[in-house]
């Protein structure tokens, strides 16, 4: 079985599981979804510093990535937007200090680097839970998961075939300006057919909207892998993970969709003003 083919296996039952978890009218599915990915993917980033002997607090990152994401995972059922949820965070991380064992000279780099990780997942993730709460929630995460997908999807086809000029080669030397030029061609691809063929989208945007959420989600898309991938430079790492057998790690499958999340609520709410 070549590479390609166990990336397509992998990929199909998790985007159908993600899909139907999306759309049920049961929403605790999807939040217990996106919470799992989010630490899972929080995980990984700190298991990747260990590796590199920098000290994290995992069980303290995870329960303060709880505090960060739990407004949103009540809501609507609370009123509060959880403007504190970060600083309970960096209560925990600190306050564990106090009633711990570990040399006190570790502290400021155990927090640092833990608390860099929960901000990360805690501040990004939450859009996913805030774009499913909009009216026709599922339908705005649908354009989201697509314009990303067609994006990874066009580069990686374009970069293989096509690819000569390096796009970030310090950050990530794999990649291209034909890479880059492929996902945008799908991704406009991609999100002009779901406008075409389906209502909703036509109601909501207009032509000029498709066009600027291409590009945006393109490009927004594109610095959230090469983000991740300076993280995992930093560390001497080359996935995040191997929680997807030929994908990597969960951060490496959600690093474009943490970055285009907030750019497709921000867009929506600035065009529904």
């Amino acid at each position: 079985m070549g590479p390609l083919t166990k990336r397509i296996l992998v990929a199909i039952p998790a985007i159908l599981v993600l899909l139907f978890a999306t759309f049920w009218d049961y929403t605790f599915l999807f939040k217990t979804l996106w919470v799992l990915a989010l630490g899972l993917a929080l995980w990984e980033f700190l298991s990747l510093a260990e590796a590199r002997k920098l000290k994290t607090l995992r069980v303290e990152g995870l329960l303060a990535l709880g505090f960060v994401l739990l407004p949103w995972i009540l809501r609507p059922s609370v009123t509060w937007e959880g403007k504190g949820a970060l600083l309970m965070g960096m209560w925990i991380l600190t306050l564990s200090f106090l009633w711990s064992s570990r040399p006190v000279k570790e502290m400021i780099s155990s927090v640092s680097v833990t608390f860099f990780g929960v901000a990360y997942f805690g501040l990004l993730g939450v859009y996913f839970f805030r774009l499913r709460e909009l009216p026709n929630g599922a339908w705005h995460l649908l354009w989201l998961y697509t314009a990303t997908w067609a994006y990874d999807t066009g580069g990686y086809f374009a970069g293989k075939f096509w690819g000569k000029r390096k796009l970030a080669p310090l950050a990530s030397p794999k990649k291209t300006w034909e890479g880059c030029a492929g996902g945008l061609v799908l991704v406009g691809a991609g999100l002009g057919l779901l406008w075409w063929f389906v209502p909703f989208y036509s109601q909501t945007y207009r032509l000029m909207d498709l066009i600027l959420l291409s590009l945006a989600l393109s490009f927004f898309g594109q610095v959230g892998d090469l983000v991740e991938s300076v993280i995992k430079r930093s560390l001497s790492a080359k996935d995040s993970g191997s929680f997807f057998p030929g994908h990597g790690g969960i951060f490496d499958r959600i690093d474009s969709l943490l970055f285009n999340a907030p750019v497709l609520f921000y867009y929506w709410i600035l065009i529904h003003k």
